[in-house]
């Protein structure tokens, strides 16, 4: 455990699907554990899978079967860091890594700016496009201002949680930062990307259509592209959210279905998806 003259920090990774413990994983746990990080492993698949054996000492497992999806997953992690002790939690996605010599500069601004109402992030490289992911506005003292965060990498005070609030477990995964991130600016917290860590994300596959590729766009599965298309009906209705940022949004998903329905490989199951989405009852209030 830390020793006493350091803030409890705990990290927070829900786990899905058949790399819930590849070695990969269980080896930046144990680096985790090893710098003194409380570690909060959220078992997220339907049926538990993760062997409580196979993990580090001191890495704490919570069962929660998909219950919410990531926003479930996070969202019982937390619960469970803040029950412990953790000062300061950080969120990261089990295919997310953040050098672990790094970590701590997450919440190095939470101390020294105790006045500011800070959400951290680290700085998002795009590992398939090779570039810096998102828009932000540079500052002198290397917290970059932005208004948009992933939830991966994403810092802050336990004690400020009840104000943050919880992540949207209806909306299940698409958007889930975008809700939470706004809603936690119009509450009054400023989010900042520290410069000094870099997080290498990979979102989605490897587009197969060479024309998505130059657009920009990745693959997801179809249960992706229902949720996306879902939830973003659900954000353009909720008003703290920047209308440019709800425009542009639209703007991009009435040409995607039509790429996902021409030029991915599943188009039936696709469109069945599009269609459902189209007609789904939206999620609940925020």
């Amino acid at each position: 455990m830390p020793t006493s003259d350091q803030p409890l920090h705990a990290v927070v990774i829900p786990v899905f699907g058949s790399d819930s413990t590849s070695p990969e994983l269980l080896a930046y746990l144990r680096a985790l554990v090893e710098a003194d990080v409380m570690v909060v492993l959220v078992d997220n698949n339907p049926i538990a899978v993760v062997d409580a054996a196979l993990l580090p000492n001191r890495c704490q497992l919570i069962v929660n079967r998909n219950q919410g999806g990531i926003a479930g997953g996070l969202n019982r992690g937390i619960a469970w860091a803040r029950e412990a002790g953790a000062r300061f939690i950080t969120l990261l996605d089990q295919d997310s890594r953040i050098d672990v010599a790094r970590i701590r500069c997450l919440w190095e601004p939470l101390i020294q700016q105790p006045e500011r109402r800070l959400v951290v992030g680290p700085i998002i490289w795009d590992a398939q496009r090779h570039t810096r992911h998102g828009r932000w506005c540079a500052s002198d003292d290397g917290l970059d201002l932005t208004r948009l965060l992933i939830s991966s990498g994403t810092t802050f005070r336990s004690s400020d949680w009840p104000e943050l609030g919880h992540l949207h477990e209806d909306l299940c995964i698409d958007f889930v930062d975008h809700a939470w991130c706004f809603r936690a600016q119009a509450r009054g917290f400023v989010l900042v990307q520290h410069r000094a860590v870099v997080l290498n994300q990979q979102f989605g596959s490897v587009h197969p259509s060479s024309l998505c590729r130059r657009l920009g766009l990745q693959l997801y599965s179809p249960m992706r592209h229902y949720y996306g298309l879902r939830n973003l009906r659900w954000l353009c209705l909720q008003s703290y959210v920047p209308l440019d940022l709800k425009i542009k949004e639209c703007l991009k998903m009435a040409l995607k279905p039509w790429l996902w329905l021409l030029l991915e490989p599943q188009r039936w199951a696709n469109l069945r998806a599009i269609t459902a989405a189209l007609l789904a009852p939206l999620p609940g209030p925020y």
